[in-house]
């Protein structure tokens, strides 16, 4: 016998269980994503569980006629803001003495964007939230909280009318569901990073929420309501276990986490999982403090991987994660609730407003300083103040070397199209390939040798390379093969950052690539391995050095923790060559020995070799370009074409 399920109104543990199953996911994947590899949805399902409460709220005061725009967000502040802006204050502070000048003006922008509540859009603009360089953006988890409030926006004012108008409240979800999910799929298949974090692909995960508090669905049975509950969860545990970074997420693989949090949900406070597993007392408090723990665990992770320019041990990472309930516990206690529900209540609204402008106003005078490069003496000004905006002069950026939304149509003709190779160089592959161009330009002015470049962000020049979030990859790389049939290049130079696909299977097919490259007669190929890498750049670590040396000098060479990796990937392409019966050249050989690898480079070893992780100067390729020209056999190849 089906009854009608009350509208929801009592305290349900089991939702707060839930939350911690959430936050702990997300938490434990950020500490280590092979802990949890899919542990980054349990942000979908804070989506539908705020979803289904906020709505739960409006829709019991709109029944009894006391829905007040200013009291629910007046909530919402009283709610968001302590902890946000104690996170924020403690995240500058912490900067102020840890960070860069331009690590400093980028938090100074994440800290703005973080409170007017649009992180979202400035991370889509900036950070792909699965590469590398995410995991130093101390305030990267709040794209998050910016969709939730960008929803908050619309659908009070859409839910309320819709009542008041005596529109059928589910139509109006199910058709903000479709609309949104609708855009979800079609975007993430192009634009995987826009999909990610703008707000119109994820309202209907928030908007499925509120359809549960919308609806008067018939109980099921106890047994069903069992069946909705397991079935729920193994959704869930599927998708933090199953899905991973290299998926294209959002998309369908969403539904998972999305729809088992909603199955949860409806089955109610009695099925075994929501009462004995979700309700456990001990989960539930988790849960009731998971805003606060999530609001802490990501900047302390990014500061500790600032400061030891590296991975984290396993000890420090559980402390961080111990150390994030910890700090959530106290903010919740002595933060949070007095200005809910205690004695700061009533002055709440004005003052956290007041606290909200404080902290916008750091970051905004952050970022009108530049970063502050006051804080340090000249010597370190220059290290921590680095910029090096030619190299998209240099580099050829957006006509012959592509960024991440450019396709093979973007290529101008004065990159390939229109150039003679018959007696020319093709240089292919990703930015590591681009870097060395400004080198080889002066080479091949030199001798009069006719060169082109065809370059593209994170696109290796491998057949069929599926490459995370670029899915015109294998166009590109299909491009690339069709243009040295076309051209047949008398030389072609290949290189990019291999250790940044070594470990996708994808990366076996360099063979093949090779071989449909020597099938379109092109017979003289260089394959040049990967340079060192600085992490998070070179410029950090010669200020850390300097600052750690008493006798205070500029390191001429510099031992990179991350030069193992890439010697054993160097090694490996040593032998694919030799199989392939292409020259090969070390890199990382002429640039590094046992003291460490060339940091400086130029008359009186003024310029730097690198501007960021391994993007080479003007100065570091010609260097590294000279270096091959005369250890190689380019140098004979070049002069054979005069």
């Amino acid at each position: 016998m089906h009854q009608q399920r009350p509208q929801v109104s009592k305290y349900r543990p089991d939702i707060d269980g839930l939350r911690a199953f959430a936050v702990l996911s997300v938490v434990l994947f950020h500490a280590d994503a092979s802990w949890l590899p899919g542990g980054f949805v349990g942000v979908d399902i804070f989506f539908v569980i705020s979803g289904y409460l906020i709505s739960s709220i409006i829709l019991q005061s709109a029944k009894l006629n006391q829905f007040s725009y200013r009291e629910f967000y007046a909530r919402r502040i009283r709610r968001i803001f302590p902890a946000l802006i104690v996170v924020l204050l403690a995240s500058w502070i912490v900067g102020w003495w840890l960070l860069t000048t331009d690590e400093f003006l980028s938090l100074g922008r994440q800290i703005v964007a973080g409170m007017a509540f649009l992180a979202n859009f400035h991370f889509w603009l900036t950070t792909d939230y699965f590469t590398a360089g995410s995991d130093v953006q101390p305030a990267l988890h709040l794209w998050s909280l910016a969709v939730e409030e960008q929803f908050y926006l619309l659908w009070p004012p859409l839910l309320i009318t819709a009542y008041r108008w005596k529109f059928n409240l589910a139509v109006v979800a199910y058709v903000l569901i479709l609309l949104s999910f609708s855009l979800n799929i079609w975007v993430t298949d192009a634009y995987r990073t826009q999909a990610f974090y703008l707000p119109y692909g994820r309202m209907w995960e928030l908007s499925l929420g509120s359809l549960l508090a919308i609806c008067r669905y018939g109980r099921p049975s106890r047994l069903g309501e069992n069946a909705y509950s397991c079935f729920g969860f193994g959704l869930i545990l599927t998708a933090v276990s199953w899905i991973d970074v290299t998926d294209q997420f959002p998309g369908w693989l969403v539904l998972l986490p999305t729809v088992g949090t909603a199955l949860i949900i409806f089955a109610g406070t009695e099925t075994i999982i929501n009462r004995y597993i979700l309700g456990n007392r001990c989960l539930a408090y988790i849960g009731l403090i998971s805003y606060p723990i999530y609001l802490w665990h990501w900047p302390l992770l990014a500061f500790a991987r600032i400061a030891t320019s590296g991975d984290l041990t396993l000890q420090v990472k559980i402390s961080i994660v111990a150390s994030s309930v910890g700090l959530a516990w106290a903010t919740y206690s002595f933060v949070e609730r007095p200005f809910r529900f205690g004695y700061l209540k009533k002055q709440s609204v004005g003052t956290l407003a007041a606290g909200a402008i404080v902290i916008g106003g750091l970051g905004a005078a952050t970022v009108a300083t530049g970063g502050l490069p006051s804080r340090f003496p000249a010597v370190v000004r220059d290290l921590a103040d680095y910029r090096y905006p030619q190299y998209e002069r240099e580099y050829r950026v957006s006509t012959c070397f592509l960024r991440p939304d450019q396709g093979p149509g973007d290529f101008a003709n004065v990159c390939a199209k229109d150039i003679d190779l018959s007696r020319g160089i093709l240089l292919w592959g990703d930015s590591h390939a681009a870097h060395l161009y400004p080198g080889l330009r002066k080479i091949a002015e030199a001798s009069a040798i006719p060169l082109a470049q065809l370059n593209a962000a994170s696109c290796p020049p491998v057949l069929g390379f599926n490459s995370g979030g670029r899915p015109n990859c294998p166009a590109l790389s299909n491009f690339g093969l069709s243009e040295i049939a076309r051209a047949k290049p008398a030389v072609l130079i290949i290189s990019a950052d291999w250790p940044k696909y070594a470990a996708s299977p994808d990366y076996s097919r360099l063979e093949e690539t090779i071989a449909n490259a020597r099938e379109s007669g092109v017979w003289r190929i260089l394959l040049i391995g990967p340079v060192p890498n600085w992490r998070p750049s070179l410029p950090k670590m010669l200020l850390e050095a300097y600052l750690s040396d008493p006798s205070h000098k500029v390191p001429y060479r510099l031992d990179s923790a991350l030069n193992n990796d890439i010697r054993q990937v160097d090694k490996d392409l040593k032998k694919r060559a030799e199989m392939m019966k292409v020259e090969y050249f070390s890199a990382f050989d002429v640039l590094c020995n046992r003291e460490g690898c060339l940091t400086r480079v130029g008359d009186g070893h003024d310029d730097l070799m690198a501007w960021d992780y391994g993007h080479l100067t003007l100065a570091g390729s010609i260097y590294l370009m000279n270096a091959i020209r005369d250890r190689s056999s380019l140098h004979r190849w070049i002069d054979a074409l005069k």
